[in-house]
């Protein structure tokens, strides 16, 4: 939630967000994680107009992450991990997902998660283009064969076995993580994620 709250308000300054819309965002993280957690063990009545109001706060840090100034950020990719495993705990408390497709979904949120924490540089989605696809797969893991690809065509491997190597420890430990540290997602890096992911939807709506 730290993080969550920090870009909402890092963003939404940078890009000159309503001042009443960023306010409300801001309201709905703080107070996502304790409707979630009611909404999911039914202590309290699912209300869609809450959920709509979490749901946007999400979709504003992982849309405007691929906006300038904010693509360049080291905080970008981050944001739409980040994102990435919101949804999947939003749409969980909301009842949105059978209780047997929890495990699979869980195990991406982990992913999502250690991305955040290790500082990887691109979002799974950005990385799509590096899907092989089911049958190419074979039996394999496609995605990790999606981050393998990535890592041999970005030249970012050490990143990715530095993924491997937080997921691991989160699964070890996932009752107590360690908090995300605060410090240096606002600085400079590159815009190295939107652009692949401009130049896969390019290269998609081209075929």
């Amino acid at each position: 939630m730290p993080f969550w709250i920090a870009c909402i308000d890092h963003f939404s300054k940078a890009t000159g967000l309503d001042e009443e819309k960023r306010q409300a965002h801001l309201k709905s993280a703080n107070a996502a994680f304790a409707l979630m957690d009611d909404w999911r063990f039914a202590r309290i009545r699912h209300v869609k107009a809450r959920r709509n109001e979490i749901d946007s706060a999400i979709s504003f840090v992982r849309n405007t992450a691929l906006r300038r100034p904010i693509a360049s950020l080291r905080a970008s990719a981050a944001a739409r991990n980040a994102a990435g495993a919101l949804r999947v705990v939003l749409t969980a408390s909301c009842r949105g997902y059978r209780d047997d497709q929890l495990p699979d979904l869980l195990s991406h949120a982990i992913f999502d998660i250690a991305a955040v924490r290790v500082r990887f540089p691109f979002d799974f989605g950005t990385l799509a283009c590096f899907h092989p696809g089911d049958e190419e797969a074979a039996g394999d893991d496609p995605f990790v064969l999606m981050l393998e690809r990535a890592a041999q065509r970005t030249g970012h491997a050490k990143e990715v076995q530095e993924l491997y190597a937080d997921v691991e420890l989160l699964y070890d430990d996932i009752e107590r993580p360690q908090a995300i540290s605060p410090a240096d997602w606002f600085v400079e890096m590159d815009d190295s994620n939107a652009r692949v992911y401009y130049a896969a939807q390019h290269a998609f709506h081209a075929r």
